[in-house]
């Protein structure tokens, strides 16, 4: 048997995850591991947009990015 735990929330977060887990027909762990693995996407992809800026505001970056562009155009 998997292991489990409580976590105290609100009351009206409880009802709102009840009511998302009705609306999918999944169980509520679903629902509450489909929004983590979105939070983590999400969060990975903030990054990225911060990372991608930083790198176009480089002109070393902008260069090597032009130089693989170049060599993956053959």
């Amino acid at each position: 048997m998997a292991e489990t735990t409580t976590v105290r929330v609100r009351t009206s977060t409880r009802d709102e995850l009840n009511a998302l887990s009705t609306e999918r027909g999944e169980p509520v762990e679903a629902v509450i591991r489909d929004g983590i693995a979105l939070l983590r996407r999400e969060q990975w992809r903030r990054q990225a947009e911060i990372d991608a800026r930083a790198a176009a505001a480089d002109p070393q970056d902008r260069a090597e990015v032009a130089s693989v562009l170049r060599d993956l155009a053959g």
